[in-house]
């Protein structure tokens, strides 16, 4: 019997590349699964209040992928948290993104639980950012 190495899909976390936190622009490299929901928690309609859970490859520095999130200042969905997903695609960045009602945060920290265990993502609520359609 062969057995054949499976080819990782970039859409979704990396099994076995570090993790990094940041924390409205400040980087963290050691922190626990609670800090990220408390910080989730803690997000406020500002540009300086985000969080992104990022992770690149140790071997390429160009290979990347992240989630982050951030409440929404304007347009129809002002006040609602955004979650946005992002990677290295192979022709260039790609960005999917969904909102999520203001009241919903525990949806939004399911989310990114399911990114920081590195269980698969389902993306097919989001929208790719890049698309102009």
């Amino acid at each position: 019997m062969l057995f054949f190495k499976t080819k990782h899909d970039p859409s979704q976390p990396h099994p076995d590349w570090p993790w990094t936190l940041s924390e409205g622009g400040n980087i963290l490299r050691e922190f626990t699964w609670e800090d990220i929901e408390q910080d989730l928690a803690e997000l406020y309609p500002d540009n300086d209040s985000f969080l992104i859970l990022e992770q690149k490859d140790p071997k390429d520095s160009k290979k990347y992928w992240y989630i982050q999130s951030a409440i929404a200042l304007q347009g129809p969905n002002k006040d609602d948290y955004i979650v946005g997903v992002g990677w290295s695609g192979e022709t260039g960045p790609a960005l999917m993104e969904r909102c999520c009602h203001w009241k919903d945060l525990n949806t939004v920290i399911g989310i990114f639980e399911q990114a920081f265990r590195r269980k698969p993502l389902d993306l097919s609520g989001y929208k790719n950012f890049f698309d102009e359609s």
